[in-house]
């Protein structure tokens, strides 16, 4: 379902995040691991778009002043007038296997006062179906504290060709990919019990079948989003009760971008 994950360079990012004037591009390795994304790239495009959009509105210097200060500590992000501000980066590769980085600014008006979000756009070269995987704007800005070590809390939204949607949320320290391919894994190597994991083979090989030209009436899957929803030390009460809560899968139509 996916191709090779870029291979995480911590010291690179690093001297990276010194020469860039919005993004964290260690915040966007530690998010964005497990991807095709190279993160390296991904920042510098990312970062580009946003300067030139800030030159502007001077909006994104404002998010950042409100990182700094805590954050959600220091009350709610600041909201852009007219909409929600929404980084499309866009990594796509040709016949050669070159791979081509873009990064664009859109506005949701629909989403007016929702906190602002980087969206990981792609499509999966076996199966041809779009994923997306959306972060919080906040969490790979400057001035945040260090990613390591802290909690992830995500949800994966699975799209079907029937427009329906089904839902998991989930909380790790390990890193959310390396969740996604363990669930990945059991759906399609073994025999999963679990709901997500028996809801995903059917869809994936549903999908495999139409694209093989083989008859298959069952629902497919369409597209896949991953929504990173907060990032951060949790206490361990709180946390284990997160946990048995988020475990569950739903049907859902018409799923809106969620980052926070």
């Amino acid at each position: 379902m996916f191709s090779p994950a870029f291979k995480p360079d911590w010291p690179a990012a690093a001297e990276l995040g010194r020469q860039l004037r919005f993004v964290d591009p260690v915040a966007l390795m530690h998010l964005s691991r497990g991807l095709t994304f190279n993160p390296l790239r991904s920042a510098e495009v990312l970062d580009d778009v946003l300067v030139h959009f800030n030159e502007t509105s001077g909006y994104v210097a404002e998010v950042e002043t409100w990182v700094r200060a805590g954050g959600l500590q220091a009350g709610a992000c600041p909201a852009y007038p007219g909409g929600r501000i929404i980084a499309d980066v866009r990594e796509a590769a040709n016949a050669e296997g070159k791979t081509a980085h873009t990064a664009a600014i859109l506005k949701e008006a629909r989403e007016a006062g929702v906190a602002p979000a980087v969206f990981l756009s792609m499509v999966s070269p076996l199966l041809d179906v779009a994923m997306r995987v959306e972060l919080p704007m906040r969490a790979i800005l400057h001035g945040n504290p260090a990613l390591a070590c802290t909690y992830t809390l995500y949800l994966h939204t699975l799209l079907t060709s029937e427009g329906e949607a089904y839902l998991y949320y989930g909380i790790t320290k390990r890193g959310w990919n390396i969740r996604f391919h363990e669930h990945t894994r059991a759906a399609v190597a073994t025999a999963s019990k679990r709901l997500f994991a028996r809801t995903l083979n059917a869809l994936i090989d549903a999908r495999i079948a139409e694209r093989t030209g083989r008859a298959d009436d069952r629902p497919k899957l369409a597209g896949l989003i991953t929504t990173i929803c907060a990032t951060g030390s949790l206490a361990g009460k709180r946390m284990t009760r997160r946990r048995l809560w988020s475990r569950n899968i739903a049907s859902r139509p018409n799923i809106p971008s969620v980052s926070t």
